[in-house]
């Protein structure tokens, strides 16, 4: 389910929170945030697994982007099961 992040992860961009990052980020959330099995945090081990990070800090800026895109996609699951959308 998570490689729907793998285009994602592989613009050298994807890190720096530009509003096209962002954008293409979401783009690739919407795929799965509707599923009863995504999981934002296994969605960031799996960011971590595919970026060669190996804790949740990682490499400053890529494990505090990884802790961004985590609560940002917690944000959008947790809002959608609050307003049924």
């Amino acid at each position: 389910m998570y490689q729907v992040f793998d285009n994602f992860l592989k613009v050298d961009t994807w890190h720096t929170a530009h509003p096209a990052d962002e954008k293409r980020f979401f783009v690739a959330l919407s795929g799965v945030v509707g599923d009863d099995a995504f999981n934002p945090d296994e969605m960031g081990a799996y960011m971590r697994r595919k970026t060669k990070l190996h804790d949740e800090n990682g490499d400053y800026p890529f494990g505090k982007a990884i802790g961004h895109y985590v609560a940002a996609a917690w944000a959008v699951k947790d809002y959608l099961a609050a307003t049924g959308a």
